[in-house]
């Protein structure tokens, strides 16, 4: 038996990678609502990295405090909601920051495209669609969050991952 593993479509790394973003954004641009959903640590708020944002005035930017608990299946979906609610349904989901930003990032990309709450979706292979096109920016090194398959989540139940190969 063997098994195969679906890998990222592109990496970009190195001194100046960052600049780089706008390009590859605009790319997708024209996808769904015709906007971007950017999920970035709100360390960054008020710092140098959040005037680098190549974000455009149709853009949601949310700045998410992940310093006192882990992503949570409600955050994903409040998240979901209110974004599709006021905007539709973004081109792309953009995390920028650490291992539970990359996670958000994830399933709330996962969770633009699959019916009802997050939680339906915790374990293994439980995603039914792909999700929209999702974009992992890390700020530090260590977690691999960015290109993993899982996206680690809280329940009110329990702590699981939404893991399928197109987390990745």
């Amino acid at each position: 038996m063997h098994k195969n593993f679906k890998g990222i479509e592109k990496t970009v790394y190195g001194r100046g990678a960052f600049n780089q973003l706008g390009d590859i954004l605009n790319e997708r641009r024209n996808d769904n609502g015709k906007f971007m959903l950017f999920v970035v640590d709100a360390y960054f708020k008020g710092k140098e990295l959040e005037k680098r944002i190549p974000s455009k005035s149709e853009d949601i930017v949310k700045f998410i405090n992940v310093d006192s608990h882990e992503p949570t299946t409600e955050q994903i979906d409040t998240l979901r909601d209110s974004v599709k609610s006021s905007k539709g349904i973004p081109s792309v989901v953009i995390g920028i920051g650490g291992g539970s930003v990359m996670d958000i990032a994830k399933a709330v990309s996962l969770m633009f495209t699959n019916e009802g709450s997050s939680t339906l979706y915790q374990g293994l292979n439980l995603i039914k669609k792909p999700g929209i096109y999702h974009i992992g920016v890390p700020t530090v090194s260590g977690t691999g969050a960015e290109v993993s398959m899982t996206a680690v989540l809280t329940g009110p139940e329990k702590k699981l991952g939404l893991k399928c190969e197109w987390t990745v």
